[in-house]
């Protein structure tokens, strides 16, 4: 389920794309579709609160007794000196309010689903409830022990990284046809796939870092992903300064496709294998014990939800991308009948 999501997100994302062509301006309707797409995996992405499991807070608790998880509870009851509430799974948890009696009251006069900060007493079943949070959320995100809010940037830096990839795919399929028809339609198609790939590359690793910077604690830890897409900017920048630095059109054409179909080999090894073979920080490394929330086959590892969001999230910045993708096209094209004019 949580591949088909990743998966036909993407490609009708692509398929809206490349519909109409891309020289065209997109239409009104088109450009709707993607800030709507856009704004709603912003909002989804950051407002919506996390609530975690009561499996969670156990976990939390043995790791440090001071964490704690929000959760997501009901039907609160007396019993004794305790607090007995529902949670999502419709288990009956046990609450100690001794220490927080204000809270107690907050925690009785609850009627309907309430995210709760709870942390671990005495036991995995006997909880301390520490405040009492947002009421009837529509939808909650779930709470990844280790990076609670700063999970939030899966939604931006992971897209970002995805569409970066077939972008730079789409420039090497352009540049194969080019080598094989010699149009230089295909010459610029390829060009502007590549830049914008490479903005996104350049993005991906602004937002990796800053996520670093409050996860790792600094902004540059030449993690082996990190490692990687420099590697892949770098070889990308070659392949501009190639194209700038040849003046006749057909050569360049030909060089810069031929380059571009040799760069693409190493987008696979740089993004997929390399991170993997070493171990490292990053979700996925090779002492990672899966593959990360969002490639791991645990059903768990992220729920519904944020299947769902991060399906959308990939389909809006691949809108984004083809958008910018034809304002490149036809930049160039602008460029090159000025270039024309003035001959």
């Amino acid at each position: 389920m949580k591949f088909a999501i990743m998966l036909g997100a993407t490609l009708l994302g692509v398929i809206l794309g490349f519909f109409p062509t891309p020289r065209a301006s997109r239409p009104t309707w088109w450009k709707l579709i993607v800030i709507l797409s856009v704004a709603a995996t912003v909002v989804l992405g950051i407002m919506p609160p996390l609530a975690g499991t009561v499996t969670d807070v156990a976990m939390a608790g043995r790791m440090d007794s001071t964490l704690v998880v929000p959760v997501l509870l009901t039907n609160a009851t007396v019993a004794g000196d305790d607090i007995l509430m529902t949670d999502a799974r419709d288990e009956r948890i046990t609450i100690a309010v001794r220490s927080t009696p204000s809270v107690a009251k907050q925690l009785l006069a609850i009627t309907s689903p309430t995210v709760v900060s709870l942390r671990r007493d005495i036991s995995d079943v006997h909880y301390e409830a520490m405040g009492v949070g947002e009421a009837d959320p529509l939808i909650t995100l779930p709470y990844i022990l280790g990076l609670e809010e700063r999970a939030r940037i899966i939604f931006f830096h992971v897209p970002m990284s995805w569409v970066a990839t077939v972008a730079y795919l789409i420039a090497m399929i352009f540049a194969v046809r080019f080598l094989r028809s010699r149009n230089m339609k295909w010459d610029t198609y390829s060009m502007a796939a590549a830049s914008v790939a490479t903005l996104y590359a350049v993005l991906a690793t602004i937002t990796g870092s800053v996520w670093a910077k409050f996860n790792w604690g600094s902004f540059w830890n030449w993690d082996p992903r990190e490692t990687s897409i420099f590697l892949l900017l770098l070889v990308y920048g070659a392949y501009f300064l190639l194209r700038g630095s040849i003046d006749e059109p057909k050569r360049r054409a030909r060089l810069s496709a031929a380059y571009s179909i040799v760069a693409f080999v190493t987008v696979p090894f740089l993004v997929f294998v390399l991170p993997r073979l070493l171990p490292g920080l990053h979700p996925g490394s090779a002492d990672d014990v899966n593959a990360g929330p969002l490639l791991s086959p645990k059903s768990d590892a992220i729920n519904t939800t944020k299947q769902v969001l991060f399906g959308l999230s990939l389909f809006a910045f691949t809108g984004v991308y083809f958008w910018l993708f034809s304002l490149r096209i036809r930049l160039s094209q602008l460029l090159e009948q000025k270039a024309e004019m003035n001959q």
